[in-house]
């Protein structure tokens, strides 16, 4: 996707970042947009995130889903995935009720895609870019990584770019 960004000279002004980690994927996309806005839940991933980007990066200590609630993740350590797994400590909120809007959304949650989706519906009918990771991880919340793909083609997305386990989808 940087690479076709490169190419086809485009600019963003608005990135959300959900699922940030330690700040990669926010650093890469930095030099295309006016702003990413970066969201992490995990405490030590979050402080990670915030020493590795530059100050023009916003960054939210906060889980995004389809419910402004308190939830936990998991304690995984091996592959640092953190899930959600119920109810907890750490703020969710939802894309929708920060009222922000995005040219890009890049989303990459261990599975809590949909619940992200379902969360932005009304920011998705303005956003021209969704990045997604799409894995067998969707299963543990109950969809199928084609459910979450039709359900953004019903709202107006076609498949731009594919290299597994990510989809790049741009608005009809």
């Amino acid at each position: 996707f940087i690479a076709y960004c490169k190419t086809n000279n485009i600019k963003f002004n608005n990135v959300l970042d959900i699922g940030a980690w330690v700040g990669t994927w926010s650093l890469a996309i930095n030099e295309f947009c006016t702003k990413v806005i970066a969201f992490e839940p995990d405490k030590l991933h979050y402080e990670c995130l915030v020493k590795n980007v530059p100050d023009n990066v916003e960054t939210h200590q906060l889980a995004v889903g389809s419910e402004n609630k308190k939830i936990s993740l998991d304690d995984n350590t091996h592959t640092q995935a953190k899930r959600v797994i119920g109810e907890g400590d750490i703020p969710m909120t939802t894309i929708d009720s920060l009222k922000l809007s995005a040219d890009l959304i890049k989303i990459d949650v261990e599975g809590y895609e949909m619940e992200v989706l379902k969360g932005a519906d009304k920011t998705l009918e303005t956003t021209q870019y969704i990045m997604i990771e799409l894995n067998s991880n969707t299963e543990r919340y109950g969809f199928t990584s084609l459910e979450v793909a039709k359900y953004l083609v019903n709202k107006g997305f076609d498949v731009l770019l594919e290299h597994w386990p990510d989809k790049v989808f741009i608005k009809k």
